[in-house]
């Protein structure tokens, strides 16, 4: 009854935990945005990036403080440890930064970005016009004020941000020989406009009985509104705004801008606060988008252009299929052993009992359903059968002897007996696997939060089968187990097999054990001479049916051109016929924490389901998109791509850094290293970061000039910035929409420095002079941007790889900047990304591994009293890895910590497995008089073939499905693990039916004497 409650419940359970692609990999990180109007990026690094930075460093538990210094824009992460609370970090960065907001500039006012996930932004909708009847702009308004405000009401979403369009203003654009006509000022201007329009209040009436609110309206979007507001009377006529300058409607300035599909419009990039369901929540958004769908103008269309939901539900869809065809595959390799439906029935019991059980304490925990815990239990699932297997086995074997014996004992004294007798080798193994999966919990960083949650899997699934085999399974045994009065014999199969074991396997064993030891060692050596011939990488690539390209062209570039280019690309890429969709953000949007250049090109880029292959798809855009000159080019996937920015900060799989002082001599020694990269072959993608230099047009004020003129320099910059950059007066309303009122001059005043030069300024005497007489107006040259971390500047240069072995490449890159690279003193480099993670998993991973192997060692030294029977249990974890070695080279020839994580768990199988055989020949000596004899171990074989042939068929072909699907979403990062257990299995199941044998035989027989010696006599 306990047991079909659990089921019960852990079936409902499992309906309601969250569901994501991948386990929650966000490291604790705190953005702090701060938006700088009109400061270049080497103002904006001084007066805005270095005070925050020198606020924040020393904060504790802060590993790496990075920062980029973009045109108007600083952003500065702080990357606190692992298992840091978010919230406390938020809170400590925000109380050290109050100490430095007065010495920031006034208009610069830094704000922390909403908490979200890595795998945050769960949605891109491109929101077009079809008919071209609706500007941009005004596409760009609805998005902000009527989807955005929706979308952001829903529970989960952490963040929405816009790019694309413009953001409406009204301008006035004062026309300065006008001004200098009826003799007005900036500042008399500038003061109209302010009061051109708003409301106020004036308290309230008392009328008698009532009191009545007097509301004073003078608020208005109209712009001839606006131009009819007087500024002066002069010579008893009234100077309005229309008569001195042009008011107009307009965008603020933008960086950044969107197209979807090759139509100009917007794109809303949602992102979701972490915990929350991923599916869930995308589904609540799209039934808002369908509410909204009716308010849309005609011809405006909402389109998804990337869901993360598509990857989720494919990735969770294959490996449940996983697991359903691998349970199916272990019931009838059972059934063919057991030839009874009911052992069969009593054996799988384990598997939906153990899920349950492992299902309750996901939830427990707050453990959420993802790709790697579904691979946890699709691993497991043919191990947590092994101990019902070898505890029913034992049973019916037992029943039958007892119901073919002359006087048979009662049927509850033999199922006791016989589960009695293997319940120790049962549970020495089952601490055995759980003891290998331990290192897995000591995994830090990304690679601890991908595969921890196998190893809570494996291991709960696995404790929990034990318990049902000490509980569940005896109670059914003798439920239903009642076999026949008479002789008993195997089926066709087992007698088959038998024979073949006794005739081939044991032959060579007990016939000639050193030939076979030494045919053993062989093999071993030539399997491990495989390792160094293998490639080696982080993790294998996902399949996740889209793709992120970024498509950069020379810094600099304006975003019309930018544009321009970008919708090339967007032809280009709708051209090939497994593409869905393209949505295209040049440059960054508002408020956005992923900094671009309006030089950029991304495009989100969506597969129609089945056509060519992914590399091949992958090969033709990158060949398309090279064709268009004067540009650089990324191809990655979304999940990779935040995987690679994660661990590095940047999105390749390789970074090097430079750090040093000087831009200049960063971009040179990074060009030289760059160079390097590219003379590899298997390294693609190799790019040097784009902060270069970029034109400037620079307004230096000649002091003694302006002395003359009674010019101050700090007035005259203020009335510049104004003028060229524009200055918000008032914020208007329009309903519940807010329209900024800003002062600028026209472009047709501003668009080249001869222009800016006839600039009239104003003089504190009253006149107006050029600019040209007071400044120096020249074109230079100035970064785009300024990347800084740890306090110190440094540049990037990153690469992919289109070969596998990516710490050899890695390797040669090092080679070569070591021998031809000189840095001039105070420079430094490093190479950083994925590589850097797979030798430190690598590395730790081996070091708790070998503690593990000293822990197993004492564990069966304490069960069999003899480290020579422990050495020779441990001889099968050997045996394993050569075949998943093996496996590997024929099938992937690349190493891979999913591959280390097969090597593991092949081994405790294995180790298992030698358990079993050992163990049972010593209760033949002890409980069946046998002596120790070349009979009594072929006998000990045979009887323990058959659990022991189980446990591996069915440990190994339910991983069939993830071992025939290398590419499918969802099994990519399983598959080498199935292949190396797969392999080991074979390997060691094999050669453990001869290796075992021959060792006991040769050197088992004081071992086993002495450890009957110390066995407790029965009365």
């Amino acid at each position: 009854m306990l047991a079909l409650v659990v089921l019960v419940f852990g079936w409902q359970t499992l309906t309601q935990l969250p569901v994501e692609v991948l386990p929650d990999m966000t490291k604790p990180t705190v953005t702090l945005l701060t938006e700088a109007p009109g400061l270049a990026p080497e103002e904006v690094e001084t007066l805005v990036t270095q005070p925050l930075e020198s606020a924040i460093q020393g904060v504790g538990g802060l590993d790496r403080l990075r920062s980029n210094s973009d045109v108007g824009l600083s952003l500065v992460f702080a990357e606190f440890g692992w298992g840091t609370d978010i919230y406390r970090a938020r809170q400590l960065v925000q109380e050290r930064i109050q100490s430095v907001l007065s010495a920031l500039p006034e208009e610069a006012k830094p704000g922390l970005t909403p908490v979200s996930s890595l795998m945050g932004e769960i949605l891109l909708v491109g929101l077009r016009s079809q008919d071209g009847k609706i500007a941009p702009v005004d596409l760009r308004t609805l998005a902000d004020w009527t989807i955005k405000r929706r979308l952001q009401s829903i529970r989960g979403v952490a963040e929405v941000l816009t790019i694309g369009g413009g953001v409406k203003q009204i301008q006035v654009q004062p026309i300065p020989n006008r001004l200098a006509a009826f003799g007005l000022t900036f500042a008399e201007v500038e003061a109209a406009v302010s009061k051109s329009a708003g409301n106020a209040t004036s308290g309230y009436l008392q009328a008698g009985p009532r009191e009545i609110m007097v509301r004073n309206l003078g608020m208005t979007t109209r712009l001839e509104d606006i131009a009819k507001t007087v500024i002066k009377i002069v010579d008893d006529r009234p100077v309005l705004i229309s008569d001195v300058a042009e008011v107009k409607n307009a965008v603020q300035p933008m960086r950044g801008d969107a197209s979807v599909n090759g139509t100009m419009g917007v794109v809303l990039s949602i992102d979701k606060a972490p915990g929350y369901d991923t599916l869930l929540l995308t589904r609540s958004i799209e039934a808002a988008l369908i509410e909204l769908r009716p308010t849309l103008p005609a011809g405006v269309t909402a389109e998804i252009l990337f869901r993360q939901g598509d990857f989720i539900e494919h990735a969770i869809g294959n490996l449940k299929e996983a697991i359903r065809d691998g349970a199916i595959m272990v019931a009838i390799i059972l059934f063919l052993f057991l030839l009874n439906f009911r052992t069969t029935a009593i054996t799988l019991m384990a598997m939906p009992l153990s899920f349950a059980v492992t299902i309750l304490i996901f939830k427990a925990f707050g453990v959420s359903v993802n790709s790697m815990t579904l691979g946890g239990l699709a691993v497991a699932i043919g191990m947590v059968v092994d101990d019902a297997i070898v505890d029913v086995e034992n049973v019916w074997r037992r029943l039958r002897e007892s119901r073919s014996d002359p006087q048979p004992r009662s049927m509850l004294e033999v199922i006791a007996s016989a589960s009695a007798e293997v319940r120790n080798s049962i549970l020495y193994a089952t601490v055995l696997i759980i003891l290998v999966f331990l290192p897995l919990l000591g995994l830090e960083g990304i690679e601890g939060r991908l595969f921890t949650p196998i190893a809570i899997a494996t291991i709960t699934s696995m404790a929990a089968s034990f318990i049902v085999s000490l509980t569940v399974i005896p109670v059914l045994c003798s439920l239903f187990l009642k076999p026949k009065i008479g002789v008993h014999s195997d089926g066709v199969l087992v007698r088959c097999m038998k024979w073949a074991v006794r005739h081939t396997f044991l032959r060579a064993a007990l016939g000639a054990p050193m030939f076979v030891l030494a045919f053993a060692g062989i093999l071993l050596i030539g399997s491990f001479m495989l390792y160094p011939m293998m490639g080696k990488e982080f993790l294998p690539a996902f399949n996740e049916g889209s793709a992120t390209i970024s498509l950069a062209s020379a810094p600099g570039t304006s975003l019309a051109q930018s544009n321009e280019i970008g919708e090339v690309g967007t032809r280009l890429l709708r051209s090939i016929p497994e593409v869905k969709s393209v949505g295209r953000r040049a440059g960054r949007a508002e408020k956005d924490d992923h900094v671009m250049p309006v030089s950029v090109n991304e495009f989100d880029v969506e597969f129609f389901e089945g056509g060519r292959s992914r590399e091949i798809v992958f090969a033709e855009i990158r060949t398309l998109l090279k064709t268009i000159p004067g540009t650089f080019l990324n191809v990655g996937q979304p999940i990779s791509h935040r995987l690679s920015h994660m661990l590095s900060g940047v999105s390749a799989k390789i970074a090097v850094k430079i750090f040093g002082p000087d831009l200049s001599v960063l971009r040179e020694k990074g060009a030289q290293v760059r160079d390097l990269a590219k003379k590899i072959p298997g390294l693609t993608d190799v790019n040097l970061e784009a902060q270069v230099p970029i034109p400037q047009i620079k307004i230096e004020i000649n002091r003694e000039r302006a002395l003359a003129y009674g010019v101050q320099p700090g007035a005259l910059n203020e009335q510049v910035s104004t003028l060229l950059g524009g200055k918000t007066l008032a914020e208007l309303r329009e309903g519940q929409r807010t329209i900024d009122l800003v002062m600028r001059l026209p472009e047709s005043s501003r668009n080249s420095p001869e222009k800016i030069g006839e600039l009239l300024i104003e003089t504190n005497s009253g006149q107006r002079i050029p600019l040209r007489l007071v400044a120096e107006i020249r074109e230079g040259k100035g970064p785009n941007v300024i990347n800084r971390e740890d306090t110190l500047r440094r540049i990037v240069i990153g690469a992919n790889t289109s070969d596998r072995n990516l710490e050899s490449l890695v390797q040669q890159w090092q080679s070569l900047v070591q021998e031809q690279v000189i840095l001039p003193e105070g420079y430094f480099l490093r190479f950083e990304g994925e590589f850097q993670a797979q030798q430190a998993a690598t590395q730790r991973i081996t070091f708790y591994f070998s503690l593990v192997l000293i822990a197993v060692a004492v564990l069966l030294y304490s069960y069999f009293r003899s480290l020579s029977l422990a050495l020779q249990v441990m001889l099968n974890i050997p045996l394993a890895l050569m075949g998943g070695l093996a496996l590997t080279w024929i099938l992937i020839n690349n190493i891979s910590i999913a591959t280390i994580v097969g090597f593991i768990a092949v081994g405790g199988v294995a180790a298992r497995n030698g358990i079993m055989m050992i163990g049972h020949y010593l209760h033949l000596i002890e409980h069946e008089g046998e002596g120790f004899t070349r009979q009594m171990i072929v006998r000990g074989t045979l009887e323990r073939l058959v659990p022991v042939l189980m446990t591996a068929l069915s440990a190994g072909i339910a991983l069939i499905p993830l071992l025939l699907a290398a590419h499918e979403p969802g099994k990519e990062i399983l598959h080498p693990v199935a292949v190396v257990i797969v392999g080991g299995l074979v390997s060691s199941t094999l050669l453990d039916l001869m290796v075992t044998p021959a060792v006991f035989y040769l050197f088992g027989q004081k071992a086993a004497l002495r450890y009957i010696q110390t066995q407790p006599q029965n009365p």
